[in-house]
Parts: C-alpha cells; structure tokens; sequence
C-alpha cells in the first residue's frame, strides 16, 4: 500500500520553506541595516566629539582661562579638563544612542551610564574640597582687611612679607628670599600675627 502525496501538499510544503528563509533573510537584512547604522552613528559621534573638544579648547585659550585662573590663584589646566570633560560626554551620548539603535539599551546601560556620570561628580565635588575653604577664607580676609600686600606676618611657623593675597592661596617672601604659597584658610584655622613696622 503507497501513500500518495498530492502536488498540492509538495508546493505548500515548499511555499512554507521559501516563507520562512524569506524571514530569515529579512531579519537578518533588519539587523544588518541596525548594525551599519550604529556605527555610522558611532564614527559620526566620535568625530564629534573630537571636534568639539577641539572648538571647546580653542575658545578657552582665547578666553585665557588658565591666564585668569593663575591670578586667582588656580594652577590647574582647566581649559584642557573642561575640553575633555566635554567631549567624554559626547561620547558616552553616541555609544548609549549606538546600543539603542542596536536595540540592546535597557535599564542596566541606563545605569551603567548614571554611575559612571555620578562618578564624575563626585570627582569634582571631592576636588572642591580644598578651594571652597580657601575661597571662604580669602573672603573672610578681605573682609577684615587685616592682611595687606606689604605686610609682615608670621603664621603656623612662616615668617614673611606678603607679595600677594590670591583667591586661594597668599604669596609670603621668606626673609632668606623664598616665596612660599600658603592657603588662605591656614590665616583663617591658625593664630597668626601681624608685625607693625
């Protein structure tokens, strides 16, 4: 006894199979597309990202950030870290905008990216640590008036002349000659005294 297969079973069988390879290919088609658009997406960010950074410290220099800041005491290159700062958060934008197009963002990323934006922050909050004192003590000192350029002090064991009073710290000229940078809070947290001329 045979079995007889009608055609009809045969082309739907075969239109099934043809069916689902188109599937395949289509999805297959799909994320290729994804995947060409993300790193296009990925080299478009980090290209920007460079140019930006470049811009960014260019405007700065004009600016003579440093140049101000030096005065006020401030010896940090904070045009170069603001130029980067700017343009790591760029970057981090394209790669979550890449895993997102890539369909693969979800909460995790979410808060990998908040972490690492969190740790930023604290990162300069725990640098301020030593300027907002400073800067507090330099206020409280002008404020008083007690300290002047010119003036002979003597303050946590320096004895000097005072050549300049910055926004964070105070030049004192030893009397062997040295120029010594003390901060501003050591006048405010220690006793100090003035020597009348």
């Amino acid at each position: 006894m045979q079995t007889r297969i009608e055609p009809s079973n045969i082309y739907k069988r075969g239109n099934s199979e043809q069916i689902m390879t188109l599937e395949v290919f289509s999805s297959a088609q799909s994320y290729m597309y994804k995947i060409v658009v993300g790193l296009v997406v990925l080299l478009v960010g980090f290209c920007l990202g460079i140019l930006v950074k470049k811009i960014v410290f260019k405007i700065l220099q004009q600016v003579e950030l440093n140049s101000v800041l030096s005065k006020a005491g401030i010896t940090y290159n904070m045009e170069r870290t603001i130029s980067f700062v700017v343009s790591f958060v760029i970057y981090l934008i394209t790669f979550v905008i890449f895993l997102d197009q890539l369909g693969i963002t979800s909460i995790v990323v979410y808060f990998v990216v908040g972490a690492i934006l969190m740790l930023i922050v604290l990162t300069f909050v725990v640098s301020l640590k030593d300027v907002i004192p400073n800067m507090v003590a330099w206020i409280a000192l002008m404020k008083r008036g007690k300290i002047k350029i010119g003036s002979k002090i003597e303050v946590c064991e320096i004895k000097g002349i005072v050549e300049r009073i910055g926004l964070l710290e105070t030049e004192i000229k030893t009397e062997q000659g040295d120029i010594l940078f003390v901060p501003n809070s050591l006048f405010v947290k220690q006793k100090m005294w003035l020597k009348e001329e």
